[in-house]
């Protein structure tokens, strides 16, 4: 886990911050566990394909693949020109390797899914949060006898968000766009 500095002068809010952080941390990786050993293999393969030392090592199990059968090395070749065996194990291997990545890309697809439901949920209860203090201030205001100007602006926003409403908006929004 992520060790957090604690400074005297730290506002309280990076405290908050960085706790946030660490249980957001903390929740991805208990559900890291949680996967099969099958798809915590296909994440470590998947993760090692998108490297440059596996670029570097795929060129070179090819060039050697090569030398071995053009009698470079001085040996029989066991698959001669135009190596039809490389070929089909290029090939397998070029089908399972865009599994190994599709899985993992799967499994990050739904991290960031529910990432994106997370901040949603807090979004919501923010605005609520705010619609209540707006609420609040105008009653304080009205109990002080403080003559306030209606802004019609102001007066939306005390309101709550229907959420729906706003879904449905964008939904047709994002249909006639496409």
């Amino acid at each position: 886990m992520m060790a957090r500095r604690d400074t005297p002068d730290a506002p309280q809010g990076n405290h908050q911050a960085a706790d946030n952080i660490e249980s957001i941390l903390k929740l991805e990786k208990e559900a890291e566990r949680e996967l099969s050993s099958f798809h915590r293999l296909s994440h470590a393969v998947g993760g090692f394909v998108g490297t440059i030392y596996f670029v570097m090592l795929q060129c070179l199990a090819v060039l050697g693949w090569i030398g071995a059968n053009t009698r470079i090395f001085g040996n029989a070749p066991f698959d001669e020109y135009p190596f039809p065996f490389l070929a089909t194990m290029l090939a397998l291997e070029a089908v399972l390797l865009t599994s190994f990545v599709l899985i993992r890309q799967n499994t990050m697809d739904r991290r960031s899914e529910r990432r994106n439901h997370l901040g949603l949920q807090i979004n919501l209860l923010a605005e609520k949060e705010a619609t209540s203090i707006l609420n609040a201030v105008r009653e304080i205001a009205e109990h002080l006898k403080v003559d306030t100007a209606p802004d019609a602006e102001r007066e939306e926003l005390a309101k709550d968000t229907p959420v729906e409403d706003i879904a449905r908006d964008l939904r047709s929004k994002e249909e006639e766009q496409s």
